[in-house]
């Protein structure tokens, strides 16, 4: 894909935005579960089994459990159990804080008087107090860690899915974007393969039939081209021997300069469709450096003159020395046709950018205008509408370099200073 394909690239994508709008819901969806569970289901059931635990701890306080059977019994239940009273002081567990220490907790904080512990005190009949500690609020709190853990994992493992299902399902419109871009680099022969039956399957099955329809267009115009070139010529040769038998004067001088301008236009459009097949290339190693060097010498007496600003000591490549002397040459009329009277020398670099090989044409003229730099290198466009023999042309001039560069697999551009004057540019792609 071109530089200028890229540039067009869309700053937003759809699947990224569809991918960031799941995100947000997921995330959103996890939060309410969290809080949900946080502020609903928690502080409810956690009241609710406290409320039981507290009525079961005081039917277990009424039967006056000594030490032995306090151990018997918690270990079933994942409870521990203090007692102070009448009958002395033990416990089933040393970790158990006093019972006095536990009214200031339970005071301050209520019955969940530690992380996930469920407390209660309870007066025994002989006049002592029982301290039963419950481990199940823990084990609930560590349940709904686990639950959100689980939620958590289940909404990364939908996002992945829906990201490779969104990556097949909106390849065509990736595919759609390519294929548009070759198209406006001029690339008539682009066919999409159509990997969906949904709307953008059918979308690129449009397309693929707009392309089709434009490529008959084009050729459809350039075999007329092509034709009416080759019927001109019979009668073009007729009227030149007509021309010969004419006495000598200044009107056959102008019937014949109009015929060898007729003959040179027909010449010209054959050239192009010549091109356009890729025949009669002779592509061989050249060194582009001398050849460049060789056709500015030809204007050094044309104002305002073409001046080399960068030109390497050797830059070898393939391509047809003669039909890229024809396109410099093009490039160079060009350039100082339509100089103004204060313009400086055209000027002319040659060098690497990446891995291509660059000639750079800046003129110092009055610019082109922006809506024709679009249709410049089209036959028969001209930026002087009025075809008049000043100005002179057929608006061919650029569509043959443009041919040229094509089939030598390279391209040509043109682009306004950002002062005054336009600058062309050729590049020839290298293999890798």
């Amino acid at each position: 894909m071109s530089d200028h394909a890229r540039a067009r690239r869309p700053r937003g994508s759809i699947f990224v935005k569809l991918v960031a709008i799941m995100l947000v819901m997921a995330f959103s969806l996890l939060l309410m579960v969290a809080s949900f569970f946080r502020f609903v289901v928690s502080p409810n059931l956690g009241a609710s089994v406290d409320r039981m635990f507290v009525e079961y701890t005081r039917s277990v306080a009424l039967t006056s459990p000594d030490l032995a059977a306090a151990r018997r019994l918690a270990p079933g239940l994942d409870m521990r159990i203090r007692y102070e009273g009448p009958a002395g002081s033990w416990a089933t567990d040393e970790r158990l804080p006093s019972i006095d220490e536990t009214r200031r907790r339970l005071r301050r904080s209520g019955a969940r008087a530690s992380l996930g512990w469920s407390r209660s005190l309870v007066q025994a009949a002989d006049g002592g107090t029982y301290l039963f500690s419950w481990e199940m609020g823990r084990r609930m709190d560590v349940v709904h860690d686990q639950l959100l853990l689980l939620l958590l994992l289940m909404m990364v493992g939908v996002v992945l899915t829906a990201h490779v299902v969104l990556r097949r399902a909106l390849r065509p419109l990736r595919s759609l974007h390519e294929g548009v871009a070759r198209l406006s680099e001029g690339d008539l022969d682009v066919v999409l393969e159509k990997p969906t039956r949904d709307e953008l399957g059918a979308l690129t099955e449009a397309f693929n039939q707009m392309v089709g329809r434009v490529r008959q267009m084009v050729r459809a115009r350039d075999q007329l081209l092509l034709d009416v070139s080759h019927e001109l010529r019979s009668p073009l040769t007729r009227m030149k021997v007509a021309l010969a038998l004419l006495p000598d004067g200044g009107k056959k001088q102008r019937m014949a300069a109009d015929v060898s301008e007729m003959e040179a236009m027909i010449g010209e459009l054959l050239e192009l469709e010549r091109l356009r097949e890729g025949r009669g290339l002779r592509i061989e190693p050249h060194d582009l450096a001398p050849v460049l060097r060789e056709v500015a010498q030809g204007f050094r007496d044309v104002r305002p003159g073409v001046r080399i600003v960068s030109l390497p000591a050797e830059l070898r490549l393939e391509f047809d020395a003669d039909r890229i002397r024809r396109v410099l040459r093009n490039l160079f009329e060009n350039a100082t046709k339509y100089s103004l009277p204060d313009s400086r020398p055209v000027e002319v670099s040659l060098g690497r950018e990446g891995g291509d090989v660059v000639v750079r044409v800046m003129d110092d003229g009055p610019g082109i205008p922006e809506g024709d730099l679009a249709s410049l290198f089209e036959p028969f466009f001209r930026v002087d509408r009025s075809r008049s023999k000043r100005t002179g042309g057929y608006g061919l001039g650029l569509s043959i370099c443009k041919r040229v560069m094509e089939a030598h697999g390279g391209a040509i551009s043109a682009s306004n200073n950002a002062g005054r004057g336009t600058s062309f540019t050729l590049r020839f792609r290298q293999p890798d």
